[in-house]
């Protein structure tokens, strides 16, 4: 079946639905950086914090419990990741993954890929979402250096992650990403049928089918798709949006939501 040649314009438009699609981590507006003056002493904790762990103190600045404009600071989170490796760097078992999350966050992917080896080198599976991000450092990475290794590094984790969390959604989300930028549109479209088993209503997951049947020649099916990704996608709240990105900065889940809006719009007009 002939794929669908597009201009670069509408070439554009439907790689920037798959990077406010991705899960993981935040995913974009995950760059926004905490100033560096936002360090404080140790001595000036909130009284919430008075006598917890230091781990329990790197957790509450960098998930801030998932609540909306609560305190977020991935500075104060990873200075505390850091003290807890400093003390016993194998005791924790996800310390080294938290820890980077936070250099991914920053566009650190060389120490990011690092630290999650010591994670697998540390613990084994114990974390299984250490694939999912070691899959999408390699294709963040990816997307900067076009390098085919670094694509199938990508694609290898992701399947790895798919693996270990078949019923969860995000893994197929993104293992399909990659395979859209490697031009695999088959692969893509049989991989996310297998995972609408288990998120036929997840709106993140229609939008790439959609994608997928987009291109490989199937433009009235894949409209179809787009408006039930936008017909869901206005159902999610702000404060969904923000779970679904755990370790994101609560300050962008507006936006965040609204330019994930705005994309499954982009690629309706695609199908015009």
């Amino acid at each position: 079946m002939q794929k669908i040649r597009m201009t670069k314009f509408k070439k554009v438009t439907c790689i920037a639905i798959f990077v406010v699609a991705l899960f993981c981590i935040v995913i974009l507006l995950l760059l926004f950086k905490v100033p560096a003056e936002s360090i404080q002493s140790t001595s000036n904790l909130p009284a919430s914090l008075q006598g917890k762990t230091d781990f329990d103190i790197a957790q509450f600045y960098f998930n801030s419990d998932d609540i909306r404009g609560g305190v977020y600071d991935i500075i104060k989170a990873q200075e505390y990741y850091e003290k807890v490796i400093a003390e016993n760097p194998k005791e924790n078992n996800l310390v080294w993954y938290q820890s980077g999350r936070i250099d991914f966050i920053n566009g650190d992917f060389d120490l990011a890929l690092d630290k999650f080896a010591t994670q697998l080198a540390y613990h084994g599976d114990e974390i299984p979402n250490v694939y999912y991000m070691i899959g999408l450092t390699y294709g963040y990475r990816a997307r900067q250096t076009n390098s085919p290794e670094d694509w199938k590094h990508a694609e290898d984790n992701f399947k790895k992650s798919v693996e270990l969390l078949h019923q969860a959604p995000w893994p197929y989300v993104d293992l399909a990403w990659v395979y859209f930028s490697e031009g695999k549109y088959n692969e893509m479209k049989l991989l996310l049928e297998i995972g609408m088993n288990y998120g036929s209503n997840n709106p993140w997951l229609l939008n790439m089918y959609g994608l997928a049947l987009l291109n490989t020649g199937d433009k009235t099916m894949a409209r179809e798709y787009f408006l039930f990704a936008q017909e869901l996608a206005q159902e999610v709240t702000v404060e969904q949006w923000g779970r679904s990105y755990p370790g994101n900065n609560p300050d962008s889940w507006e936006q965040g939501l609204f330019e994930f809006e705005t994309m499954i719009a982009k690629n309706i007009e695609l199908t015009n």
